[in-house]
């Protein structure tokens, strides 16, 4: 793994944990049963607790996207485009990774700030039932979502690319 590969796996990793640690401190705030309204313990809110991250995840997955491509496009930088090309497979990798990781995180730093901040009551089996995730397959919504983002894109992207002969007659008439 050579040195610009390394940049992009730390790069993309710490944004994904920090931008989980984000969504999920504003799942704890918007959340019903959260910090502001609502009765964790009543089972009537936890779907519309699970919505809430799954919005904010996706909200996450779309933005880490439209980072990713914005990195990753070759007007960029003063670095051609060939070296830019050989480095997408890797950005879609860690931008998948990465997506997992922040949805792991924000779960857990909700429920943490839930737990940390809220009294269960003493009849409870146990306490993260006051503030926790319901729906496990929820954390997946922000890597997919990234990923059909940058796919789209992709494919809007080349869609549109002119071919080898377009680009030497433009050029020519241009000159000429």
């Amino acid at each position: 793994m050579n040195q610009d590969t390394r940049e992009l796996w730390r790069r993309g990793l710490s944004f994904g944990i920090l931008t989980g640690l984000v969504v999920g401190v504003l799942w704890w705030l918007l959340a019903p049963g959260g910090a502001f309204y609502g009765k964790g313990t009543d089972a009537t809110i936890w779907l519309p607790r699970d919505a809430v991250l799954g919005i904010l995840l996706a909200l996450a997955g779309v933005f880490s996207a439209v980072v990713t491509m914005r990195r990753s496009s070759p007007g960029h930088s003063a670095q051609g485009s060939a070296a830019k090309q050989a480095v997408a497979p890797m950005a879609i990798v860690i931008l998948a990774v990465s997506g997992l990781v922040g949805s792991v995180v924000a779960w857990r730093m909700g429920v943490f700030a839930g737990d940390l901040f809220q009294t269960p009551p003493d009849n409870m089996p146990n306490p993260s039932i006051v503030f926790s995730l319901r729906s496990g397959p929820l954390l997946l919504v922000w890597p997919l979502l990234a990923s059909v983002v940058l796919f789209v894109w992709s494919l809007v992207s080349y869609a549109f690319v002119p071919s080898p002969d377009e680009t030497l007659h433009t050029t020519a008439e241009a000159n000429g």
